[in-house]
């Protein structure tokens, strides 16, 4: 697989430092697993940050926090959810990378014609969507902004919009300074991971009116 679209380096390192939201840090995860070019940039990043840490000064502790960690082990606390809890995982009829293969999803739901979305659980970023997308080859989706942040894998396929070509394993970034109108290119349906923060914003009145069906 060659990619040409690549995470930015503000994006690696906000993912390095743990600083994502948990949908968009497993999209930047799933490039990694299928582009060894910054899973190893990861790699040298994680390396560097131990290096600083090893350099920076002990701090002091405060006397009573030995005590109050051990009064928080007997705390009774909720067991977490897994991501399989609320809906099992479903044969999509693809391929999915590493990190997402076990999520939960809804299966494959209609968004237009010729598209379909298929939601996956993230129970621990609720407030994030984490969708596959199915594009048939030639179609557009609607002209559309951003209330947020959306990142979006290019997992099968290609697409174009106004900022260039997509193809397998590449990374396209939008945040809500951006809008866009992907149109699937050459004849193979265009798959992709996206986390989208927010709601999108359509421009037309199908993408308006079709856009609270879907919850998106």
């Amino acid at each position: 697989m060659t990619v040409s679209r690549h995470p930015s380096p503000e994006l690696l390192a906000r993912y390095a430092a743990g600083s994502l939201p948990p949908a968009a840090a497993l999209v930047v995860e799933s490039h990694l697993s299928l582009c060894d070019t910054c899973a190893a940039a990861h790699r040298e990043a994680l390396a560097l940050a131990g290096v600083l840490l090893e350099r920076q000064s002990p701090s002091e502790l405060d006397a009573s926090l030995f005590e109050r960690t051990l009064a928080r082990l007997d705390e009774k606390r909720p067991a977490p959810t897994p991501a399989q809890a609320r809906r099992p995982p479903r044969d999509l009829g693809i391929r999915l990378p590493a990190p997402i293969a076990e999520r939960a999803t809804s299966g494959w739901r209609w968004m237009g014609p010729g598209m379909a979305f298929a939601r996956l659980d993230v129970p621990e970023d609720p407030k994030t969507n984490l969708v596959l997308l199915k594009i048939g080859a030639g179609k557009r989706m609607p002209t559309h902004g951003h209330s947020g942040e959306e990142l979006t894998l290019v997992l099968q396929g290609a697409f174009e919009d106004e900022h260039g070509r997509c193809a397998a394993g590449d990374l396209a970034e939008e945040d809500d300074d951006t809008h866009h109108t992907p149109v699937v290119t050459g004849e193979e349906t265009c798959i992709c991971l996206a986390s989208i923060e927010g709601r999108l914003r359509p421009h037309g009145l199908i993408g308006r009116l079709v856009s609270p069906l879907i919850g998106l």
